[in-house]
Formats: C-alpha cells, structure tokens, sequence
C-alpha cells in the first residue's frame, strides 16, 4: 500500500499580478490539473473559494488565491497561490506539488523584467532583418528571470520556438520551475533536464535539421559541445558555432580540436571587467544569507583559484574583515595574490594547516579540495563553491571518509569525518553558491552579458568570416565593441546618466 501522508502539506507561490492575471492564472492551474490522468475531478467550490481536486487513487488537494496576510511586508500586488494537499500518498502530492509549482510568469513579472534589461530586451531594433531566423539555437543557460528575456529576444530576432532547445541545468534556482513553465506554456519551446542531456541534443537536431536548418549553441559550463564531440560526433557538423560564457566551460573545450568556431564571451575583456566582481559579491552574500547567525569577521578564509572570480572573492572577503589566504596552482597568479597582500603558499596542505580557514570558497573550476585538506580544517567549517555543477570538492572522498553524512536542506550537506576529523558543512551542497535558491545578479548588473550571449549567436548565424573555428578570442572582443553594447551600457550606468535607469 502506498505510503500516505499526514495532512495538510502546503505549498505556495507568490506572483506579482493585477487581480485579473493572477485570477487567471489560478484558472489555467486548475485547468491543467482538471486534464491531467493522475486527477479524477476538479471543481470549483464557492463555500470556500478554492479548487477541490479528487486524485485518480483517491487524494485530494485544494487550490486557494490568497493574498498576504500583511501586504506591507510583501512586495507590492503579490497574490499567493497556495496548493493544499489533504489526504493521500507521498506520490500523489508529489505530482500535485509538481504542478503547483509550474506557474508561468506573469506579464506584470515580465514587463519589470524587461524594464531591467534594457540591452537585451532591445537587441531586436539592432538587427531588424531577423539574423536568427535560418537559425536553431540550444541553450543551457542559468533558468532565471533574465533568461526568459534573452529568449523573447532570440525569438525576436528570427529564431522559431519549434527550433530552439533549452536544457534545464537542474540547479535549485529561486524560480527554476516557473521559468521551465513559461518556456513550454508560453513559448511551446522543448524543455530537456540536465540528466537527459544526450537526448536532448538528439532531439535538438533532428528537429532543426528537418527544417533545413544548422544550429548555434549558446551555453553556461560547457555542456553541449563535449558530449557532441564525444558521444555524437557525426552530429558535430549540425552547429555552425558555440557562445560560451564561463570559463569553467572554456576549460572542457580546451583539450578538444574544436570544427567551429568558439565565440568567448567568457574570455572577453567586457565580462572579466565588469562581471566578476558581481558575481563574487552575490556569491559571498548568499553564503551569509545561509549562515545568519556566524560570526565570519575576523576569521580565516581560504579562496582557492585566483582567476577573475577568485581574485573578486578575495576581495570581498577581506571587505567583510575576514583574514584572507589565496591557492592557486598558476605561480603567476600566486605572485599576485602575494603581491596583493593575501597569504599565499606552494603547497596547499601546508596553507590550510597554517591558516586554519573557517570558510574555503573554490573558484578554480575542477576537482580542487578533497578529504585529506578537509580533515585539516578547524572543526566547523564550510565549504562553498562558486564553479558550474559540483566540480569544485571531491564529494566521494568527502563520503568515504566520513562517519556520518547528513542532509542539511536548503544548507547544504554535512560531513562529520572519521577519527578525531573535523564536522563539515558544504554549503549548498556542492553547486555554485551564487545561484543556490537565488537569483545572483541583479538584472541591470547581468544584462551586459547576456546581451553579449546573442551578439554572439548573432555573428555566428551571419557566417562572420572573422571567426574561425577554434578560439577568437581577440574577434570576440573585436565584434562585441562594435556592436555597441558596453556604449550603451555607459550611456545608462556611467557619470552622465548618474546612476542610470533603463
């Protein structure tokens, strides 16, 4: 027999709505539970002002619109949907919840997202002839608010939702089911998780090419390329070029003889200038959001990598009064960080033995920190990584060597090592820390960037004969100036504007 739960679980989502979008959003919610096979009814009950749903094995939940309790500690025209589930089975609810949370955005939420990418959600009058419209484009780019702009864009400027592919990166991002809704329910575009990577990109190209069509590959970690090229190399020929933003993503393609051209947003002067710092402070004030009650001023940190974003960690930290150490493997880099004024050594054993860190925020990329340099921790300490997926701390070690791993929720996982080893906590579990059940950059703050993203599929879907295949680095420079986005940007957030608006 199914195991049931102990009523009531409840699950709400606040959106920002007029009465009459957040009315009707509640009524598509219901409309598509009412049509789903694990509902047997749904009907609306006027005593209480709710949706009753009867599930097929014989569950029962409760939509309710509801407003805040104290509007003045909620932003202003939030509406509260609230699923109810009130008898059933951990399945039941589980696929009851599943739908709760699919909510597509609503067009108040997405009109002050685009007044909050103002470069982005204007890309269209740059190029009004549609570049992208012989184009497919496959994403896997971080499932925020401000990527629901960039796709309204890449739509605008040619590309057919039936051609455009979007992998779910599964990271618990604050809105990544809404975003996932509004792609399919908005967009009709295909939505594939992370886990079904290959799959996706089969997909991906058997769509597109049956329309005559090549694709771009717009990605965030480099995810597509490397499994092409691997796993599918007779597809490779499909793409005509890849922009990719993130230097851990730029590492997996290093080792690769790459057939297409390499449009590096991640390597260009316009993110390394502008972008690092905020992503280093979003990474930092989310890991303080996590720990309320630390004390951190004052105590060792340790920030391993001293690349564009562990150079801004470092930063940070000793902004927050913590005293600062710096690893990194690149002995260039390690003069700087020493010349800087952090505590450098050659050897990473003998650093954390020395300093004692509190705090170890990872930053190279790859595998940098495992269970022999955790077990010289101070007892009580965190880890926390700012690179793409899990990559940064070797989690199998960490879990062999320990007596005890716990899950610790939205906090992370803890790891009490064996013998007289320290207790451990990895903060969010090992995912980038700046993305962890939040949204990291402000829009105004990542629009730049993501404008970038589709100049960049722009010049590639044009056949931009400056862009060969491999690196181009100095062409993506080159062609990033003159599209005159980072003016722009000048225009809105330098000294005439003082302070800017969109």
């Amino acid at each position: 027999m199914p195991a049931s739960v102990k009523p009531p679980l409840v699950h709400a989502v606040d959106v920002i709505a007029t009465p009459d979008e957040a009315s009707h959003l509640a009524g598509e919610l219901a409309a598509r539970l009412a049509v789903s096979p694990d509902v047997q009814s749904m009907d609306w009950d006027e005593a209480t002002a709710s949706w009753q749903c009867v599930l097929a094995d014989g569950g029962r939940g409760r939509l309710t619109l509801a407003a805040p309790a104290d509007p003045a500690a909620a932003a202003a025209n939030t509406h509260r949907l609230v699923a109810t589930f009130e008898r059933g089975s951990s399945a039941e609810a589980e696929a009851f919840f599943a739908a709760a949370r699919h909510l597509p955005f609503t067009d108040t939420e997405v009109a002050a997202a685009v007044a909050e990418l103002p470069l982005t959600s204007r890309l269209a009058d740059r190029w009004p002839d549609k570049p992208l419209a012989g184009t497919g484009v496959l994403l896997t780019i971080h499932h925020m608010r401000d990527f629901l702009v960039l796709v309204d864009s890449l739509l605008a400027l040619g590309v057919d939702p039936a051609h455009m592919t979007v992998i779910d990166k599964e990271y618990p991002y604050a809105h990544t089911h809404r975003v996932d809704a509004h792609l399919v329910q908005r967009h009709g575009i295909a939505v594939w998780r992370y886990r079904d990577l290959r799959e996706g990109i089969e997909d991906h190209i058997e769509r597109v090419a049956a329309a005559g069509k090549r694709s771009v590959v717009m990605d965030d970690g480099g995810y597509v390329m490397p499994t092409v090229l691997r796993e599918l190399p007779n597809q490779a020929a499909h793409f005509t070029g890849l922009v990719e933003q993130t230097t851990s993503g730029i590492r997996k393609v290093e080792a690769l003889e790459l057939p297409l051209p390499l449009f590096s947003v991640a390597e260009s002067d316009m993110k390394g200038m502008i972008e690092s710092y905020g992503i280093a402070d979003a990474a930092v004030r989310n890991t303080l959001r996590l720990l309320p009650d630390e004390k951190l001023e004052g105590q060792a940190a340790l920030v391993l990598g001293f690349g564009r974003i562990g150079h801004e960690v470092a930063r940070v930290l000793e902004n927050r009064r913590m005293r600062v150490a710096v690893f990194d493997s690149d002995i260039t880099r390690l003069v700087a960080a020493h010349e800087e004024g952090f505590l450098t050594g050659r050897s990473l054993d003998q650093l954390v033995r020395t300093h004692r860190p509190r705090l170890v925020v990872g930053c190279v990329g790859s595998r940098s920190f495992g269970a022999r340099e955790a077990r010289l921790l101070p007892d009580r300490s965190f880890l926390v990584s700012t690179t793409s997926r899990n990559f940064e701390f070797d989690l199998d070690e960490l879990c062999k060597d320990s007596t005890q791993v716990t899950d610790r929720g939205v906090l992370g996982t803890g790891y009490q090592l064996a013998g007289d080893g320290p207790e451990i906590l990895l903060l969010g579990h090992g995912m980038p820390i700046n993305f962890h059940y939040a949204e990291s950059l402000s829009n105004r703050y990542v629009d730049l960037v993501l404008a970038g993203l589709a100049v960049g599929a722009e010049a590639l879907a044009r056949g931009d004969e400056r862009l060969r295949p491999g690196h181009n680095v100095a062409a993506t420079n080159l062609i990033l100036a003159e599209a005159g986005i980072v003016d722009d940007y000048y225009r809105l957030y330098g000294p005439a504007a003082g302070g800017g608006r969109g």
